[in-house]
């Protein structure tokens, strides 16, 4: 078959993208930080609202696509109050936790683009500062900001535990990181279990 010159160009166009594309796919390396949209999570029991941030931090590995990630949470929380004393019943407080953990990765056996993680249940530390808790306007506005601090650091200790187990529940979900694509150098595609996720590549400081 004969094709006239525009028609020629723009078949070789369409292949450069797809082979740009696959090689994208395949051989892109995960190296770097990666931060995907918060996520609705459904696990804080009492919660009214609760969303995590992931981060994932690839340090740059072998060329067998091996090496470590440190994975990083933010898990923001609002909660109904009440501490029992009826100070705070009927107020909402925000809680802001920082999660951390650290695991290795390897390229699942076979795959190019399926990852398994192994975790190092030691490395989980997960922080709720008191002076990022914040009330509902009223009980800013009512309170006396010495009784204020007092009732954040009582929000923050009595949710250290609970967002712990949150914490690892949402890291342990990221054993197996299936069908990894890079786009672009700045955008990576994957499944975490059973559901598809996006992350966008972010400059470190």
């Amino acid at each position: 078959m004969k094709l006239t010159t525009p028609t020629f160009f723009v078949v070789l166009a369409v292949v450069g993208a797809l082979s740009t594309v696959s090689s994208c796919s395949q051989n892109e390396s995960l190296g770097g930080t990666w931060q995907g949209n918060p996520e609705r999570i459904m696990e804080v029991e009492g919660a009214s609202y609760a969303t995590s941030t992931m981060t994932l931090d690839f340090v740059a590995g072998d060329k067998n696509g091996t090496g470590r990630v440190d994975m990083n949470s933010v898990i923001n929380v609002t909660i109904p109050q009440s501490i029992g004393e009826g100070v705070l019943d009927g107020y909402e407080a925000n809680v802001t936790a920082i999660a951390t953990m650290t695991a290795l990765y390897a390229r699942e056996d076979g795959s190019n683009d399926d990852y398994m993680l192994s975790f190092n249940p030691s490395s989980l530390e997960v922080n709720i500062d008191p002076a990022s808790v914040s009330f509902s306007e009223n009980m800013q506005t009512a309170t006396p900001q010495a009784q204020l601090d007092s009732l954040s650091r009582v929000v923050a200790d009595r949710w250290q535990s609970e967002l712990t187990a949150v914490a690892r529940e949402q890291f342990q979900r990221y054993s197996r990181i299936e069908d990894v694509k890079i786009h672009h150098t700045d955008m990576m595609s994957c499944e975490v279990d059973d559901r598809d996720q996006t992350f966008r590549r972010i400059a470190q400081n």
